[in-house]
């Protein structure tokens, strides 16, 4: 194989690169309009401390009731199902958890495009031809985007960690530029989700998508690129200090491990990448204290024995404040760091431990984390069981982006910072947009049908269902218990004939259940509202807007 030349690079991402003004995605015309808001500024409550659970990584061993199914399937999935919920309710942890991670573990690959291995034209090809490619390419990648989401919907645990890992391992279209190159990197997480870390540090290094971000591809023997080596140690393995505060590397282990890792270049238009031993640097390096002619294979290996317990407690850090809190707690840490290096740096058995522990189904956890943007629609669908139209998946993508979340693009190799910076005098606006517009459609969507959520969480049949169903909406919806809500009392009474249909006392004797059923009716009569009502999913619409437009609606 011909290597490509610096100038053959430069041409090429010219080419595939959007146009002045066109690197950001188009909102709805509808969405956008209302989606102008002054410069952001974050929504926090200061600086973050942890949570201080006694509770550490035994398991939790009472049966679950529906907020901890509901809490589990929000975290470890993109949201709580009715149907999931229920199934999971008055389980052990250990049961459904096993269940959550096998169902990983055996779920198949999405079947590739029909693009995924569409090259570009070969060199010498005219402008015409590259134009259209490029064209292609564009729409590729934005179905490519929306069909993630549709897989983040149906895809449960795997999804879930296939974007966890996306936030760790960096890298962006704006940089690769060819679709083909996203599905095979996204298939490489999806592939390494729950597997072996090790392997999947292997792996990742020589994919094309984060050799190009990363400039792997242009480091070469006389003239070594730091960038990998670099966050490869701080940011893909170890961090730059151990859990006890000592340096993890120097510099000079930087630039050594620079030179080991020479020699790998990406061919464009042919989608592969090629170890070119003419390029690699095979004199001696030191770092880390052993020296040797090493290359890539050596510097994976390297990392993990001289490194092992740092690499570990790196790891498990970042899934704690990905599936627990933002702020770690560094003894839950430790023994999850455990449990990492005695599985030989196998990822399932670490989250089967996380997410069956006491420490995860404390209540101080459940509701403690500020939803993305991602978790926010995917978990809108899923907890409505709604169908939604192609434009809604459409929507999604282009939604994520103005939400401070555009999938497959990250700002930076540092990731999304997340939880509370997902919350801004911006976004917040626009979050309460987009679930406007996927519950009730614009931009040729339609509106959510809700009437399978309130058969899913409450008895339609149930004479009363008129005034018990909006607490059980509430509760499902929301993370936190429905009575500490600040609802606020509902002025007016319930109206009708209620000599002849009295409310049950304990509506009215309760007062989130009273308040709740006075604004679902809206000044119907109680006894009037069925779910075969022809203005029923209007009425279900408006009562769930109304419990999203609540704070403790984007927590998770």
């Amino acid at each position: 194989m011909e290597p490509m030349t610096s100038e053959d690079r430069r041409a090429f991402l010219r080419r595939f690169m959007p146009p002045p003004g066109m690197s950001a995605p188009e909102m709805p015309a509808p969405v956008a309009a209302r989606a102008a808001a002054p410069e952001a500024s974050t929504i926090t409550a200061g600086p973050l401390a942890p949570l201080g659970i006694e509770a550490g990584l035994e398991p939790y061993t009472a049966p679950l009731d529906a907020r901890r199914a509901a809490h589990l399937l929000r975290r470890a999935c993109f949201g709580a199902a009715p149907d999931r919920v229920a199934d999971f309710t008055g389980r052990a942890a250990a049961e459904v958890v096993d269940e959550l991670v096998d169902e990983a573990l055996a779920r198949p690959l999405p079947e590739p495009p029909s693009w995924a291995d569409t090259p570009p034209p070969p060199r010498g090809s005219s402008e015409e031809a590259f134009q259209a490619y490029f064209e292609d390419n564009a729409m590729w990648l934005r179905q490519y985007r929306s069909d993630w989401f549709r897989e983040m919907i149906d895809g449960g645990l795997r999804e879930r960690m296939t974007l966890f890992w996306h936030d760790h391992f960096v890298t962006a279209t704006q940089a690769y530029a060819l679709a083909p190159f996203a599905h095979r990197y996204l298939t490489l997480l999806r592939t390494h989700a729950l597997g072996n870390f090790q392997q999947f540090v292997y792996e990742v290094g020589i994919d094309p998508a984060m050799l190009i971000y990363l400039n792997g591809n242009v480091n070469e023997f006389g003239a070594p690129n730091e960038n990998y080596a670099r966050e490869l140690l701080e940011l893909f393995t170890m961090g730059q200090y151990d859990h006890l505060g000592q340096e993890n590397y120097t510099q000079e282990d930087i630039l050594e491990i620079a030179r080991a890792l020479t020699g790998w270049v990406v061919d464009y238009f042919a989608l592969q990448v090629y170890f070119l031993f003419f390029l690699h640097d095979g004199g001696e390096k030191s770092f880390m204290g052993r020296t040797g002619a090493f290359g890539y294979d050596d510097v994976v290996e390297i990392i993990f024995e001289e490194r092992a317990e740092a690499v570990a407690h790196f790891i498990c850090r970042k899934l704690y404040e990905e599936f627990v809190y933002a702020a770690p707690d560094e003894a839950l840490v430790d023994e999850l760091a455990t449990v990492f290096v005695e599985n030989g740096f196998e990822i399932a058995p670490v989250m089967r431990a996380l997410l069956k522990s006491a420490h995860f189904f404390d209540e101080q956890v459940v509701g403690a984390r500020v939803k993305s943007p991602a978790e926010l629609m995917t978990g809108l669908l899923i907890e409505t069981k709604a169908e939604p139209s192609e434009a809604i998946y459409e929507l999604m993508p282009r939604a994520g982006f103005f939400m401070g979340q555009w999938v497959l693009d990250p700002p930076n190799v540092a990731g999304w910072p997340g939880h509370h910076n997902w919350l801004t005098t911006t976004t917040l606006p626009i979050r309460w947009i987009v679930q406007d517009v996927m519950l009730y459609g614009d931009g040729g969507a339609q509106p959510l049908d809700l009437t399978a959520l309130a058969a899913g969480v409450y008895d339609a049949a149930d004479p009363y269902a008129g005034v018990y169903l909006p607490a059980a909406l509430a509760e499902h919806l929301l993370p936190v218990p429905v009575e500490t809500l600040d609802i606020g009392e509902v002025d007016g009474e319930f109206v009708g004939n209620l000599e002849a249909n009295p409310i049950p006392d304990e509506v009215l004797d309760t007062p989130h259940m009273k308040n709740l059923a006075m604004v679902f009716l809206a000044g119907i009569p109680w006894y009037e509202w069925t779910l075969s009502s022809n203005d029923a999913n209007n009425r279900l619409l408006g009562f769930v807007r109304y419990l999203m437009q609540f704070p403790e609606f984007h927590l998770t």
